[in-house]
Formats: structure tokens, sequence, C-alpha cells
């Protein structure tokens, strides 16, 4: 396919015909398929041809289509960059193009600027798209930043943007179950430690990796044993998780004495009304959650403990039915006595999975 395509000129409009005008824009399409003619040497093709053409349409070619001679020298600067290489002969004819196109210095480096990196965009995906840049990659990579003319900068800032992306998108992935597995942590450092880039992850972003992986250990891994626990356990027995608790549990407490009758009423004084019924000897009752006490709780592979300021309780894990984790604590359902509600704000969904799988391994 060659580096321009021929066209037909656009035939005159009516009043172009009465008034024996063609349309200015058939220069360009001249010019286009003078080039056509020439596009083995596009130096053979003169300035003189080119006035030639423009003072027979009567067009000022600086001052028009501006786009269209634009869109003329980018066909061109394509053409080129097939072979990856920019070589003196061509620069020659970037040169010539541009005298013959009336084009800036301006123009014709944003075009090449354009294209250029265009390409290495291109390359550049190719090579980081498994995550891994080979040596051979980086060479190839190199060899085609000198081909092309380009700056050191623009070409690092290009590599920085595509590697960033696919690691990007890695997290993105691995993370969409909010679990991250040994094995997906391990490939994320390797595709950082290859592409060359640290993730560039907020605060928040890096927390949730760090939570996603500790949900995954939890649930496939050894679970995290805390060293040194600050109360006497047995032996045999390992301190998964502690913080600080408010137990509350339920009790039943009348809330009001019911009034009945109707509801109107009669102002006696300022501030005093008679009200048309009578109290009702019937109270109103209902389950409350009450402080009991706080304190700390401490979880092991075998009980429940809390220490608190009144007194301290243990739960076996095998005595605990259910549980059911809030925003601000979980209920610990147990097979008899009254079951506690443990009020804590932090970590309470690592409390809860690391409970429930204590519990299924009893």
């Amino acid at each position: 396919m060659g580096i321009f395509e021929l066209k037909s000129t656009k035939k005159p409009s009516l009043i172009g015909k009465i008034l024996k005008r063609t349309p200015k824009e058939n220069a360009l399409i001249e010019i286009n398929n003078l080039f056509v003619e020439n596009e083995k040497d596009l130096t053979k093709v003169t300035l003189e041809q080119i006035q030639e053409i423009t003072e027979r349409h009567k067009l000022k070619l600086k001052r028009k289509f501006k786009a269209l001679r634009i869109e003329l020298f980018r066909n061109y600067i394509h053409h080129c960059l097939k072979d990856h290489v920019i070589d003196d002969e061509e620069i020659n004819t970037f040169l010539h193009l541009k005298k013959l196109l009336h084009l800036t210095d301006a123009e014709i480096r944003q075009v090449i600027k354009f294209e250029t990196n265009k390409l290495y965009d291109q390359e550049v995906k190719k090579a980081v798209s498994d995550g891994v840049l080979t040596e051979e990659e980086k060479t190839n990579l190199e060899l085609l930043k000198k081909n092309l003319l380009l700056q050191d900068e623009i070409a690092s800032d290009i590599l920085k943007t595509n590697s960033e992306k696919i690691l990007k998108n890695f997290i993105n992935d691995a993370i969409s179950d909010e679990r991250l597995s040994d094995e997906e942590y391990q490939k994320l450092e390797e595709i950082s430690l290859s592409l060359g880039i640290e993730p560039s992850l907020n605060s928040k972003t890096r927390e949730n990796l760090e939570r996603y992986h500790l949900y995954w250990t939890i649930e496939n891994g050894e679970l995290p044993i805390l060293r040194n626990p600050p109360i006497n356990i047995q032996k045999s027995e390992n301190l998964y998780f502690m913080t600080d608790v408010i137990w509350k549990e339920q009790r039943r407490v009348t809330k009001r004495i019911n009034y009945s009758g109707p509801t109107a009423r009669i102002k006696i004084a300022k501030g005093v009304y008679y009200r048309m019924g009578s109290i009702s000897a019937k109270s109103v009752s209902e389950d409350v959650w009450q402080v009991i006490d706080s304190g700390s709780i401490y979880l092991t592979n075998k009980r429940l403990i809390f220490m608190g300021a009144r007194g301290n309780k243990t739960i076996r894990l095998n005595k605990i039915l259910d549980i059911k984790p809030y925003k601000n604590g979980v209920d610990i359902q147990k097979d008899t006595g009254k079951s506690p509600f443990l009020e804590f704000g932090d970590n309470v969904d690592i409390f809860s999975m690391i409970i429930v799988r204590l519990m299924n391994e009893i």
C-alpha cells in the first residue's frame, strides 16, 4: 500500500460552474496526487510545481487548509515509522515537505513527536503486557528509542505510565474478591521488580492489600500468633487476637407506664392540664443491652478470655453456637447462660474470621 491515496477532484457547485470557479480544496487534492506520483522520492516534487497548482486555484496555501497540509505530512511520517527507524534520508524529506506544505518547525515537531510517541507507546504496551520486561525487550526498547530520536525522559515516562497501568490492573483483578493470596502477593512483587516500578498506591489501597492478604491467610494459611501474651495462658494455647471491649448483656427493663383513654386534655391553669383518661397499671418492658463491664478480650485456640474491671470471664469456644458481627462489635451466642455483646470498633472483621475458623477446627 502506498504512502498517499490517489483522490478524485471535487466538482464545482452550480454557482461555481456559473462563475467558473473550482473548489479550492482541489488544490490540496492535486498536491496529494502529485505526491502519489513521486512517493518513491518526494524530494523530486518542486516548490514551483506547488506554486503552479495554488496559483491556478487562486489559493494562498500558507493561510488555508492547515489541517489537510498537516495530514499529508503525517501520512509520510506514519510510513517512515513502519520500520521503527527515522534515518537521515527521511529527515531530509521531512524538511523538504515542510517547505512544500508551508509548515512551521513547531507544527512538524508536534506531528513527529505525536507519531513517534504513539509508536513507542504501542511497543511498550506489548513488552509489558505480561507483567515481565525481559533483557531482550529492554534492549529492543532502547534501540527503538534511539532510532526514533526520542528523548530519554519521554521514553521513561511512557514506560512508567504503561508499567503502572499493568500493575494497577493486576492489583484490581487480584483483590476483586477481597482476598490476596500468597501467590498473588508474590506476583505483585515480581511485576513491580521486573518493570522497575514501585506501586503508586495511596494509603487506603495499601491498607486494603494488607488486610485482604490477612483475610486469605486467616482462611487458608497459618493463623498469625501474637507472641508474648500479656496474660497467663496454657502451654497448649496460642493467642490470636486481643483488644479492649465493653461487655454488654441483655436485661429486661420497664420503659414506661401506659396511659389509656382519650387523648384530649383541658387546661386548668397556666401549664397545668386535666387529661381525659386514666393511668393503666400495665407496664411495658423490653430487652435492652446494658453495660456489664469493660476490659480486654483475648482469643486463643481454646477459649475467649475477658479481663474486666469488675471481674474476669471465660467462654470456651466449643460452647459458642454462633457469632453475629456488627460494625461496632460481635454478638456471641452461647449454648447456656447470658450471651454477651462485645462492643469494639477496630478489626471486628479480623476477630470474626479468626474465631469462625477456630470454631470450625474444634
